[in-house]
């Protein structure tokens, strides 16, 4: 009789908890296999949150597109969906970016037409830059330290970058925005700057010297300059200078 009794305990822990079960793997495969195989569980809406959440931090962690796009199409009513989509965005935008190429920015611009108006109008600057990039030639980056206030006995506070910029094309250059990067030891980057080498409106309203208004020659050559004392954590004393918009002087 007692062994009859011992019998359903010894059955009752011997058998385990599905939900509790996926909980302690924590993966996609041990969510997914829970919920199908246990369609009626009071524990499904938390196993369905959960996956949902493991699916998030795998496009984040992998970051691609095809993982965002996963996500997206296994929740599209999500509770982290549109997050989802802005990440998706940003992510495509960084890679337009890191690219740096008309098909890049194009490909940016066919899947984001509207939405967030900055990021549209930013792709399409850099895409009119990168269709002119082969017009444009960007020297080596020199660089010193410099006494900010430009005072010739005053200590060195600051750093100071120079590039040369060449018009190879064939009309002057109104505008050429120039974006400098600094950089760390591996050569990846830490913060950026934007300055022009010519522009036809002081920038920020600071006056410039007379040879700044005036448009970039065909064949012509122009030194741009940029200082700061305001160098980011970790900088190698590199830096990369890449233009990022241009408007040419076509007469009219």
């Amino acid at each position: 009789m007692r062994a009859l009794i011992l019998l359903p305990l010894l059955l009752s822990l011997g058998c385990s908890d599905p939900f509790d079960e996926a909980q302690k793997e924590g993966s996609i495969e041990a969510y997914e296999t829970f919920l199908a195989d246990n369609p009626n569980s009071p524990f499904r809406l938390q196993g369905e949150i959960a996956l949902e959440e493991l699916y998030l931090e795998k496009a984040r962690t992998d970051g691609t597109l095809e993982a965002y796009d996963t996500y997206i199409e296994k929740f599209p009513k999500g509770q982290h969906i549109d997050k989802a989509r802005d990440e998706r965005r940003e992510f495509l935008f960084s890679w337009a970016d890191k690219q740096d190429t008309s098909e890049g920015w194009e490909t940016f611009l066919e899947e984001y037409p509207t939405g967030n108006k900055k990021m549209q109008e930013t792709a399409r600057k850099r895409l009119r830059m990168a269709e002119s990039k082969d017009l444009i030639s960007i020297g080596p980056v020199e660089l010193e330290q410099v006494n900010l206030a430009e005072n010739p006995d005053g200590p060195l506070d600051g750093w100071g970058f120079y590039a040369e910029v060449t018009n190879k094309g064939k009309q002057p250059i109104e505008f050429l925005n120039l974006r400098i990067r600094y950089l760390d030891g591996a050569g990846e980057e830490l913060d950026h700057r934007d300055w022009p080498a010519v522009s036809p409106n002081p920038p920020q309203g600071l006056p410039q010297r007379e040879e700044f208004y005036k448009p970039i020659k065909p064949g012509e050559t122009r030194t741009w300059e940029w200082t700061s004392g305001d160098m980011p954590a970790g900088w190698a004393k590199k830096a990369s200078v890449t233009p990022i918009d241009i408007r040419w002087d076509d007469g009219t």
